[in-house]
């Protein structure tokens, strides 16, 4: 089976990072990563590595964006059960998100993906043999799957020095190695995770971040595949929702009543 990363840029201005890792839940190895930047090299890199195999594609990017103005239903739950770990989502609107792009190139990407066969689904059965994409989001995931205190604060950031964000790539690299050990396992090659972050500055660093996210939504895609039990679609189909794996506390939260919620 096959999982594909794919952390889209919201215009193509700007590069996106893709990834696809092989695996079967006992082992799992990566297969290509890269950057590509128009919906065309998206379509084109599908059609090479995956081709008409089954596989399961983890798209960070708004896919499902119905409200013009504010926040969709799956930004609050986030922000509810990963606040505390400065994990919370930016709001997905309308207004804002086609600013960058004229459309939402979520909505179109989500397109495209069906005419190639992908149907638009979050909802998984374990070890399924299928063609499905949906929207992920590697904070939260991250939070979960390495077991978190705090995100991982590599991203740039207004007064984030270098220094800062070398040591976060470094704690990001160490988290990726010992997936290797994870359940489900995927061993990474020393190109992806022995990067010599502190010779990258700018856009070099920039790219990197994008592959390197693009090959962790891949491992959402395959932790999903094999433990669909341990993730939640927060969220739905027709209000926009995020995939994501999730504590036993967390769930016990989403399945409270209502009138006990605090949202």
């Amino acid at each position: 089976m096959l999982f594909v990363g794919l952390d889209l840029a919201w215009s193509t201005k700007n590069a996106s990072g893709i990834a696809v890792i092989e695996g079967d839940g006992r082992k799992a190895k990566l297969v290509s990563s890269g950057l590509i930047r128009s919906d065309e090299e998206i379509l084109a890199f599908l059609r090479e590595k995956v081709g008409t195999e089954n596989a399961l594609i983890a798209i960070d990017a708004p896919l499902v964006v119905p409200n013009e103005k504010g926040r969709r239903t799956a930004e609050v739950i986030v922000g509810d059960l990963f606040r505390q770990y400065d994990a919370g989502a930016h709001p997905a609107n309308r207004s804002h998100l086609t600013s960058f792009y004229g459309k939402i190139r979520g909505e179109v990407v989500t397109e495209l993906l069906k005419k190639e066969g992908f149907a638009h689904s979050p909802n998984l059965s374990a070890h399924e043999q299928t063609r499905k994409f949906f929207e992920v989001y590697p904070h939260p995931s991250m939070v979960v799957l390495f077991g978190l205190n705090r995100i991982i604060r590599y991203k740039a950031k207004p007064n984030r020095e270098y220094a800062e964000r070398y040591a976060a790539f470094r704690e990001y690299q160490k988290h990726m190695s010992a997936l290797a050990g994870a359940d489900p396992p995927l061993k990474l090659p020393g190109s992806i995770t022995k990067v010599k972050v502190g010779d990258l500055k700018a856009q070099k660093l920039k790219d990197y971040e994008d592959e390197m996210d693009a090959v962790f939504c891949a491992y959402i895609a395959y932790y999903a595949w094999a433990h669909p039990n341990r993730c939640a679609v927060l969220g739905n189909l027709d209000e926009g929702y995020i995939l994501t794996p999730i504590t036993d506390s967390m769930r016990r939260r989403l399945e409270e009543p209502k009138s006990q919620k605090k949202l």
